[in-house]
């Protein structure tokens, strides 16, 4: 994948809780073409690129979106699933690959040189795997994993939410224990709230959160996608500017917009993409709604229907604006 083709499509309806359509219509375009099943979007300001990663082919892609041009980094080591910059080291990233945490340099020779070992999780677990994460406001890594899958089933709470900073990365701080399937997490602008997603409960959960300590505490759920009738899973997640939660729906085909003070269901996104598997803001102004998607176990006859599953999306117009993505602080982290 060395370039990106931009191709309009018509499929994208933006629908209202009341099922009206907006008076605008937002642009859906194809950014990067494929992937098998891919994940954890991450915007990089400082670079203005975005960074994905592709789970299953073990590999982490970068985006220039004003050339078009995509680099890839072959890992090999097993699923990829997160991929983070690193403040202050441009061209830095930090991915998990299996259970473990790595950095690796961009533009370091390919092969092994380029990761160096941070640290490593679920230790006694040899089918579980990482998943999704991200940074808080001062440079914390949270993230978590799942347990064994097979046939699409996951052991269920075999998994955990982990905190890694500069200073316990020998020892990360377990934050929330059993979870089945960790996946989106986000916070509010305020940074008094963190938001998260335990997939199999369909559930979009809150926190307190004490930003100094990196205490969470007096969970409750927020939104249920089976008391909503919404479709699917929730997948990654991430927020806006003004406090709303955008969803990925897996096997639901969409991307919804949900007020998180209220909890109400506010617009859907409808893609030609049923496994919908994470979003992220970016570009110049923080205006483009980033989609990744996942082809993986779509029959022959889904695909043909889906041509462009397994691509990552660009959604503009929503008339929304996200937030500058954290980045992983770790002091030194070029002489790791």
């Amino acid at each position: 994948m060395s370039s990106v083709t931009k191709i309009l499509v018509s499929a994208i309806i933006l629908v209202n809780i009341h099922g009206h359509r907006s008076d605008t219509t937002p642009i859906i375009k194809v950014v990067a073409r494929g992937g098998d099943h891919c994940e954890g979007p991450h915007w990089s300001s400082a670079e203005n690129v975005l960074y994905w990663v592709d789970i299953t082919l073990q590999r982490v892609h970068r985006l220039d979106p004003v050339t078009g041009n995509v680099t890839t980094r072959e890992i090999g080591y097993g699923p990829v699933t997160l991929v983070v910059s690193v403040k202050d080291n441009p061209n830095l990233v930090l991915i998990t690959s299996r259970t473990e945490l790595y950095f690796m340099q961009w533009d370091a020779p390919p092969g092994d040189s380029a990761l160096r070992l941070l640290t490593a999780v679920d230790l006694g677990l040899p089918d579980n795997r990482a998943n999704d994460g991200k940074v808080d406001a001062r440079g914390r890594l949270w993230f978590g994993t799942m347990g064994k899958e097979v046939d699409n089933e996951v052991d269920k709470d075999q998994a955990t939410l982990y905190m890694v900073n500069e200073h316990n990365y020998f020892h990360p701080a377990t934050k929330l224990k059993p979870v089945s399937i960790s996946n989106g997490i986000a916070w509010s602008t305020d940074n008094k709230y963190m938001f998260y997603i335990d997939t199999p409960t369909r559930n979009i959960d809150v926190f307190d959160f004490k930003l100094e300590t990196g205490t969470i505490r007096n969970r409750r759920t927020i939104f249920s996608f089976q008391s909503k009738n919404v479709t699917g899973y929730p997948d990654g997640m991430t927020i806006d500017n003004e406090g709303n939660l955008w969803v990925a729906c897996y096997d639901g085909g969409k991307v919804i917009k949900i007020d998180s003070r209220s909890g109400k269901l506010v617009e859907q996104h409808k893609l030609p993409a049923s496994k919908v598997t994470s979003v992220m803001w970016g570009g110049h102004d923080l205006s483009t709604l980033y989609v990744t998607t996942s082809r993986r176990d779509l029959t022959q006859a889904e695909l043909e229907q889906q041509p462009d599953a397994g691509s990552v999306f660009a959604i503009e117009g929503t008339s929304c604006k996200g937030l500058p993505q954290n980045q992983f602080v770790f002091t030194n982290a070029a002489n790791y």
